[in-house]
């Protein structure tokens, strides 16, 4: 019985080694198999492009259905694009046709949804960012009309245009705009609020330079030139004279018949000539005027009617602190001071002894002609 025991003892610790040695070597070949598994995945995955939200990519498309285009961007599965967004947009996408596409949503089953539109707003706000910060030109079509100025199409994206920066006269018909393409450039850009300014101006502004410092290195005292009335306010009005240069006629030369407002002698949008009384071409100024060009008539009318100790009648216009304002020909007047108003009667009051367009005798006492002044006394006859 001991030898069959050990026989059996020696038989079953073979089996053991047997069993043992056969579960290293699976062991071991399990062990080869997930290592070599790990690189082939390692291998596969270098193959497969990572993917994040907000990603720009090319795809090809596949296949079209009627709600759904099945787009290749080299992801591990086909990605899903809608067909709507190609049907408002008016395209129609073809098989294997290459178009830019967003990943818009990426699920956890490992779909991927693609955008199109949004693909096209953000390279169009890189082709503006780019714009703007090369300082390029850029045209854009002129939507429509909007409170301040209009609204324009730049790369798709809507932006601003103010009154202000359309043309260099003041704009009042903006709806002439709607529908043209301009030329300008982005002089505003807000990344967070996506807020973006162009400017028309500033394109003919760089034009009409060059054009201003050839005109007024041409002018001089004493030229006479054509110019349109622009704008008119209470102490003159400004006359353009081309390529964006301005000149102001004071409202004291306009005319030698004194006037409460220049809109009595001037309208609005009027082409005249005006007199160069100065220029100054370091701030670029011009000063012009009306008056000036008839004072030769002036000179005669003053020869034939101002004759030293002459009594003539006058017509009363204006009446000022210094005296009174004495019109004796039409549009030349002559002061009457204070001094000399009432000789003979200083305690009567003018105003209350006469009103503005009654006819008094006056003394001319004198002139200055050079300064186109004359005096008077008050003479009662």
């Amino acid at each position: 019985m001991n030898k069959e025991e050990n026989y059996l003892n020696v038989f079953v610790r073979k089996i053991k080694n047997k069993n043992e040695y056969k579960k290293e070597n699976e062991d071991f070949k399990h062990q080869i198999q997930t290592k070599e598994q790990i690189k082939l995945i390692k291998l596969y995955s270098y193959t497969i492009p990572k993917l994040e939200k907000y990603d720009l990519k090319k795809g090809i498309i596949l296949k079209i259905t009627d709600k759904i285009i099945l787009i290749d961007i080299g992801f591990k599965y086909d990605c899903i694009l809608s067909k709507n967004e190609l049907q408002i947009l008016k395209i129609n996408p073809r098989i294997n046709e290459l178009i830019d596409v967003i990943v818009e949503k990426l699920d956890y089953k490992g779909k991927c949804f693609l955008s199109y539109i949004k693909a096209n707003q953000i390279k169009s706000w890189h082709r503006v960012n780019d714009a703007y910060r090369r300082n390029e030109l850029v045209s854009f079509l002129v939507l429509s009309r909007t409170k301040g100025g209009l609204i324009v199409s730049l790369y798709n994206i809507e932006c601003f245009l103010p009154g202000s920066q359309i043309e260099y006269k003041q704009v009042t018909n903006f709806d002439y705009y709607v529908g043209k393409i301009l030329i300008g450039k982005i002089v505003k850009l807000n990344q967070t609020t996506k807020n973006i300014v162009v400017s028309h101006k500033i394109i003919i502004e760089k034009k009409n330079l060059k054009r201003k410092a050839l005109i007024i290195s041409n002018l001089n005292k004493g030229i006479i030139v054509e110019g349109v009335v622009k704008n008119i306010t209470n102490y003159g009005c400004f006359v353009d004279l081309g390529c964006s240069l301005d000149g102001l006629c004071h409202i004291s030369d306009i005319s030698w018949k004194r006037i409460k407002h220049p809109v009595e002698k001037i309208n609005l949008g009027e082409r005249r000539n005006f007199l160069i009384l100065s220029v100054d071409r370091h701030r670029k100024r011009v000063q012009l005027g009306i008056k000036q060009m008839i004072i030769d008539n002036w000179k005669r009318v003053i020869w034939k009617r101002v004759i030293y100790g002459k009594i003539i009648k006058g017509k009363i216009k204006v009446f000022r602190k210094f005296g009174i304002l004495v019109e004796i020909y039409p549009c030349f007047e002559g002061l009457l001071h204070k001094k000399e108003e009432f000789k003979f009667h200083y305690k009567i009051y003018p105003k209350k002894m006469f009103q503005i367009g009654n006819a008094i005798n006056i003394l001319i006492l004198g002139s200055k002609l050079k300064h186109k002044k004359i005096y008077f006394s008050f003479q009662i006859i």
